[in-house]
């Protein structure tokens, strides 16, 4: 597993264009909208606000006329399960690959979708290529968020476990 700080990230994402990061909130507000659960319209706000609440930062990578992204929107980020193990302590945001064009590569992300898991430290703690099932998500990404909110003093971790979560 890579280990890259997140303040090192957000630096490479601040050097993209100004027509990019335009065309990037315009474009992840409209999928922030229509999947609820992706509640910041870009990383850099989703960072700030995962810092300030120390909770984690849920980043999804996709593309356009990706195949595996959509099926991933549409069965694995909206199973309830899912969406109440991410609600209360993470921040989310869904973005557009071709609007981080420089993180993309930074982290050698290969494949979409991809969704990185980091801490509120910056570290990133998984990254998980293609597409991944309500049920594998879960059991992938239910014990590293109930680990950080251990660490974190939060003793209601919402944790979940894989047998919760059936298809």
């Amino acid at each position: 597993m890579k280990r890259f700080t997140l303040s090192a990230m957000l630096a490479l994402v601040l050097l993209s264009t100004l027509s990019s990061a335009a065309l990037a909130q315009s474009g992840q507000r409209r999928s922030a909208s229509r999947n609820s659960i992706f509640t910041h319209s870009s990383i850099e706000q989703a960072w700030e606000s995962a810092v300030a609440e120390k909770k984690m930062l849920l980043v999804m990578f996709k593309t356009d006329h990706c195949h595996f992204c959509t099926k991933m929107l549409s069965e694995t980020y909206v199973h309830p399960a899912i969406k109440q193990m991410l609600a209360k302590d993470t921040e989310t945001v869904l973005a557009d690959a071709k609007d981080y064009r420089a993180l993309v590569k930074r982290m050698g992300i290969r494949g979409y979708p991809t969704t990185l898991l980091i801490s509120p430290q910056g570290d990133v703690l998984d990254l998980v290529e293609g597409f991944v099932d309500a049920k594998a998500f879960a059991k992938r990404v239910g014990p590293l968020l109930a680990k950080q909110a251990t660490r974190l003093g939060d003793a209601s971790a919402a944790h979940i476990q894989s047998s919760t979560v059936d298809r």
